[in-house]
């Protein structure tokens, strides 16, 4: 035990130190008189009158003639969507066994080696299945996999090595089977009935497997703007004909609010289908009270759940949207109701008026929200899609969209990065995943490394330091150098470029179209844009899965440095 330096201590805490004392602690425990509670829990009030007057003080006898409501009556006008409208005044009649998310985003998969095997594969278990394996000898000879394989993709060659000749390129068979050249081999051969019959059943299990447009040019994507753009629409009839429109959808998942009403927007089929026709909607509800978790009972002693606790609202005097929170869940909150109207998706719902009858025999209209000479004063409206134009009316409608709630989403398999280098002035597209034939993504990285060459400079006399005419930058970063448009000299838009002795760009995001390839200029902030593509499996209503290839994009990571660089005067490096 450490020794007490008396000596440094207060004479003072000596002092109180000394002091006798005694502590004593009392505990206070209730003493009921009874083991009854039955009158306790009654809650009698002794002074009646004292509660009448405090309720007259805070006007709870002020009539507000507002009684509950007992029935509901909803009367709608549902209309159907029957064609998609993609750009380049191209449409389609729309079919509701396929979601409209998978019709806009699926695009035409491009053979690489792991469908190739893959499709093969499964054709000569179809062989093998019907005793026919003697032509898969055949069918290697005359449908070989052949590939130009990146020398960094080192799991491509791999496979390629590992099944190469032993299994055929079944992409070229899907092909021949579709453009008639596979019957015609097939006809030489002794069972052209067999194998006709497996090629159907092929045929129909890749197209099964895989949804794709059967037409590269059938796309919603606008490279320009590195977005979707397509509308959907009702039947012609004239002027009735709506239209919603999602020129800016990218997020990844369509749903109501990417689309905006255009009022005026014709979208034409030829031949025009059977006509649909607006079908009118009544139903009738007992409105049933709104219930959120935490909120107070209306009963005396019923016990409430502590699962929201509205004292811990952190809010200030200018936090309004708290305040009407806590106003709501706690003095209004039963005065809400709910009245559901469910409704089958691809349908437009216009909600006409809402007429409530209530405790009191009274029977009410509700117009629709922004609707009547009480609403001009503003004009907001929730669950609305956007009116494109401003002079027509208000429009009411509102569209279900026939769109997936759940889907599973692979790896990217493409990854590009839009980013702008002020050092450079200018705009870089890194492609950071490439398509890799495996069927994922590899690192744009790693298939842009390459050996440099070692330089040998002979100074000239005495002369220390060399002159750089440029620099250059590592082949997955594919420029973008800005451009007048035609007719304007103020605005510009981004053209794609390559750097001299680069491959260029080896996704699909910058190769999908020819030169020449512009980007929109204000489609790449300062914070930059990343977009990807990747493979995306959902189940549909009739149990039917899809598997297609989807684009989304989102904000990039902020600006970034190429490292190039002109004119540059550098210190010789002696050589080893």
């Amino acid at each position: 035990m450490p020794e007490i330096n008396y000596e440094l201590i207060s004479p003072l805490f000596l002092e109180i130190y000394r002091r006798p004392s005694i502590t004593a602690y009392n505990r206070l425990e209730a003493t009921p008189r009874t083991e009854d509670f039955t009158r306790s829990l009654k809650a009698e009030v002794r002074d009646p009158l004292w509660m009448l007057t405090r309720q007259w003080q805070f006007g709870e006898f002020q009539g507000e003639d507002a009684g509950s409501p007992v029935t509901a009556q909803i009367y709608g006008v549902h209309d159907k969507i029957d064609r998609i409208g993609f750009p380049g005044n191209r449409s389609f009649q729309y079919d509701e066994n396929i979601p409209l998310e998978v019709k806009v985003e699926r695009e035409t998969i491009k053979p690489d080696l792991y469908l190739s095997v893959q499709s093969g594969r499964y054709f000569m278990r179809l062989l093998r299945k019907n005793t026919l394996e003697v032509y898969t000898a055949g069918l290697i000879t005359k449908y070989p996999l052949e590939y130009d394989i990146h020398a960094n993709d080192s799991e491509a060659l791999q496979l390629l090595a590992a099944v190469e000749k032993k299994i055929f390129d079944g992409i070229k068979l899907i092909i021949d089977i579709n453009n008639g050249s596979f019957d015609t081999w097939a006809d030489t051969t002794a069972n052209p009935s067999a194998l006709k019959n497996i090629a159907q059943v092929f045929n129909s299990w890749y197209k099964r497997l895989y949804s794709q447009s059967d037409n590269e040019n059938d796309s919603a994507w606008i490279h320009q703007q590195l977005e979707y753009n397509f509308d959907a629409s009702t039947a012609s009839t004239g002027q009735k004909q709506k239209t919603f429109t999602a020129d800016k959808y990218y997020e990844g998942h369509l749903d109501w609010y990417s689309f905006d009403y255009a009022a005026g927007k014709k979208v034409t089929l030829q031949p025009e289908p059977a006509l649909i026709t607006e079908s009118e909607n009544l139903v009738s509800f007992i409105p049933n009270t709104i219930q959120f978790k935490g909120m107070p009972n209306p009963r005396f002693w019923e016990m409430e759940e502590n699962r929201t606790d509205f004292g811990k609202i952190d809010t200030s005097t200018t936090g309004l949207l708290h305040l009407l929170f806590a106003e709501f869940g706690l003095i209004y909150s039963n005065d809400w109701f709910m009245l559901p109207y469910p409704l089958q998706i691809n349908t437009i719902c216009e909600m006409k008026n809402i007429m409530i009858t209530d405790v009191f025999g009274q029977h009410i209209i509700i117009k629709p929200a922004g609707k009547g000479s009480e609403s001009d004063w503003h004009k907001w409206i929730m669950f609305h899609h956007s009116d494109r134009n401003a002079t027509e009316e208000i429009s009411n409608s509102f569209y279900l969209v026939p769109a997936l709630t759940k889907s599973l989403e692979s790896e990217p398999i493409e990854k590009v990065n839009f980013l702008r280098d002020e050092m450079a002035n200018m705009v870089w597209a890194v492609e950071n995943i490439v398509p890799s034939h495996i069927g994922k993504g590899v690192r744009g990285n790693e298939l842009a490394l390459k050996e440099v060459e070692k330089e040998n400079i002979t100074p000239v006399g005495n002369s220390e330091i060399k002159y750089v005419l440029g620099t250059t930058v590592p082949d997955n970063w594919i420029p973008f150098i800005p451009v007048h448009l035609n007719g304007n000299i103020s605005e510009i838009s981004l053209q794609r470029a390559q750097m001299p002795a680069s491959p260029g760009a080896r996704g699909v995001v910058l190769t999908e179209k020819s030169a020449p390839f512009f980007i929109n200029e204000e489609e790449v902030p300062r914070a930059g844009v990343l977009v990807q593509r990747s493979y995306q499996r959902a189940r549909w209503l009739n149990g039917k899965t899809f598997l297609w290839i989807g684009r989304y994009k989102e904000a990039g990571k902020g600006e970034g440095w190429s490292n190039l660089k002109f004119d540059q005067i550098e210190d010789i490096r002696p050589s080893n």
